[in-house]
């Protein structure tokens, strides 16, 4: 991956369970700041080789990490090699082909550019179609996800693959978990979980919340603020809507979950969207858009709603109307944690990946 802390949040578990079975040997390859690298060290899953990847590009950087790459490859050979995140997607895949390394998988969590237009977007999906060409496997994240793929002729449909039901890490349904705390209130709570920035959807809450009946309200905004513009935002939010709370990234968000009736999930693009999961492990609905990556982590009517792009009015209505009568529209939802527990707990998640790996 291309940082450490990718590793460290992504893989939070799995790489445990990976290393924990026999025959299993690990080598983790990334870049990132010394205390994420000393993190990963420190979970004790198998070695760890820094190499210097960055997120932006940068020619000269990537240059040098390319040829890092296709040296430690060439001498080092492995049974697999998995790439993710895209950086590493880019590097790991053209590094290990040049390597000749004998199973080369792509591990696709979603595209960075999924809202660019014309030459840029062009750009972009041509170091995809590179990319997943010469991989031998690629793994999506959604089904969804996969679909968007191959209508776009970037992959075949014979190296194709979506793990079980989608998700690269499942959820942990013990900490997730239907707990309710006491509330000292009756207010409808509404948590908005995740990076505070407009592909999250920040300034779509902005114009929500227009239309909401604040009366017996509260929004928490749990996440961290990406960017200045982001920040004025979040800055008329909370002076224009005393009812609406801002906490930085947290380290316990299931205990989010477990004080909300709803979670509303405003994103713009998602590979697949693990937060609406973990939600709904706690009974919690989702609210969000209908879009790619969502229609897998949030079934309609079961987990949540789905809504079309944008539709504010919409999304108002039903929040709305599931402020006037909270009972019902919690007995609306009360199957998304079964449906989560059939599809997506961590070890059956792990279980299916493992497999695939060792195929």
């Amino acid at each position: 991956m291309t940082e450490a802390s990718q590793f460290n949040i992504l893989c939070r578990g799995q790489l445990e369970y990976f290393a924990s079975q026999p025959n299993v040997d690990i080598t983790l390859v990334c870049g990132g700041n010394y205390s994420d690298i000393e993190k990963l060290k420190s979970r004790n899953i198998g070695n760890v080789k820094f190499i210097k990847l960055v997120r932006q590009p940068s020619v000269f950087v990537d240059f040098i990490a390319l040829i890092q790459l296709f040296w430690f490859f060439l001498f080092n050979r492995f049974d697999a090699i998995v790439y993710s995140t895209p950086k590493a997607l880019l590097l790991g895949s053209l590094s290990s082909c040049f390597a000749f390394q004998k199973r080369r998988i792509a591990l696709v969590r979603g595209r960075a550019y999924e809202n660019f237009a014309g030459k840029k977007r062009i750009f972009f999906e041509l170091l995809d179609k590179v990319c997943l060409k010469v991989s031998h496997q690629v793994i999506f994240i959604s089904n969804e996800l996969k679909k968007m793929y191959l209508n776009e002729n970037l992959t075949s449909k014979n190296k194709s693959f979506v793990i079980g039901a989608g998700s690269s890490n499942g959820v942990d349904t013990i900490k997730f978990s239907p707990i309710k705390f006491e509330k000292n209130n009756k207010l409808f709570s509404i948590v908005v979980m995740g990076r505070v920035c407009f592909d999250k959807g920040i300034e779509d809450l902005y114009k929500i919340l227009k239309d909401i009946n604040s009366e017996d309200l509260e929004i928490k905004i749990v996440g961290r603020v990406e960017d200045d513009e982001s920040q004025s935002v979040l800055n008329n939010i909370l002076a224009e809507h005393d009812y609406v709370k801002y906490y930085n990234h947290v380290d316990s968000p299931a205990e989010f979950f477990s004080q909300a009736d709803l979670h509303l999930f405003l994103s713009h693009r998602e590979g697949f969207g693990n937060v609406a999961i973990e939600a709904a492990s706690c009974n919690v609905p989702t609210f969000c858009y209908d879009i790619s990556g969502l229609k897998d982590s949030v079934m309609n009517n079961v987990s949540g709603k789905r809504f079309d792009f944008q539709d504010y009015i919409s999304i108002a209505k039903a929040i709305n109307e599931a402020k006037a009568n909270p009972d019902r529209f919690k007995e609306s939802y009360s199957g998304s944690r079964a449906w989560v527990l059939e599809n997506f707990s961590q070890e059956k998640v792990w279980e299916e990946y493992l497999r695939f790996y060792l195929l």
